[in-house]
This record gives structure tokens, sequence and C-alpha cells, in this order.
């Protein structure tokens, strides 16, 4: 337990200094971190394919040497810009943002990896994100229904006090 003294500042109280910095962060509408977990601040912009070209989406910690050279220092570090024709396609702005983007920026900063291996990783999770996503879609037309998992519960092994006869 952290117990703060009275001279402490709120500039050297780390529980205070968080809190500031969430209240700093403001969410976007187009902010897919917002789910279920702390807020990281990148934010969408939504750009024309005039501006992106063939690129589907890029963020801000891309290698400068990776963009072609009109895009080079335009892209600031907390945001993500997506192609418009993607974003109005609500299911593959999806599999983009959560299923490569957000990945691959998880795996940049928590471990540490460069952006080319983060990528080929986003890539092969982008996949898997697109596959899981055609096997719900085909579960519908066949008429089934998602369920949860079954639990098993086995019961307890209950013990016994033994009992001395008194003879």
């Amino acid at each position: 337990m952290l117990l703060t003294s009275i001279e402490m500042t709120e500039k050297d109280n780390p529980l205070k200094r968080r809190k500031h910095i969430k209240q700093q962060i403001k969410k976007s509408k187009y902010d897919p971190y917002g789910r279920g977990r702390e807020i990281l601040p990148f934010f969408v912009k939504v750009k024309p394919r005039s501006v992106m070209g063939d690129y589907i989406a890029l963020h801000g910690l891309v290698p400068q040497n990776e963009l072609p050279e009109n895009l080079r220092h335009k892209i600031p570090e907390n945001e993500i810009w997506i192609r418009k024709d993607v974003y109005d396609n609500p299911l593959r702005r999806e599999r983009i943002l959560q299923g490569h983007e957000k990945f691959e920026l998880e795996l940049m900063e928590t471990r540490g990896l460069t952006y080319k291996q983060a990528h080929r990783r986003a890539e092969l999770h982008e996949k898997l994100f697109k596959i899981l996503e055609e096997i719900r879609t085909e579960e519908k037309k066949i008429g089934i229904i998602p369920y949860n998992s079954v639990n098993v519960v086995e019961p307890q092994a209950t013990f016994r006090k033994k009992t001395k006869k008194i003879t």
C-alpha cells in the first residue's frame, strides 16, 4: 500500500500522476483502443486514396525509410491513418485496425519488436482474424447457433473424519 505524505505534490505522487495522464488522453469516436484495456494514445484518421496511395493503413511508428517519400515525416506518432474506402467497410475496418494495426503496435510497444518483426506477426494474426470471421459467417449461413463452451464441474471429493470406537 502506498501512503502519501502531506509534502508530496501531485507531480510526485505516482497514483495522482497516472490518473492525471489518463485524464489528458481524450477519447475519440474512432479510437480502437478503448475496449477493455488501458487506452493507448493512438487516434484513427481517415484519409483519401489520393493521400494514402496503395497503402490500406499506416501508423506513426512505421520507420520513415519504409514509407513512400510523399508520406515521410507526415504521420504523427500518435495516429493511425486508414484509407477511406477501407474505413467505410465495417468488417474490413475491424479486421485491419484490430487484427493488424493494434496487434502490430502492441508487439512493438510491449515486446520491443522492430517494425518488420511485428509486421510479419501482425500479417499472420490478420489472416487468422479473417479466417475466424469467415467461419462465423459460414456458421450463420448454415444455421449453427453460436454457444458458450460448457464448464464441466467435477464433484469435489469429501473426506470423512475417522471416528475412534470406544470399547
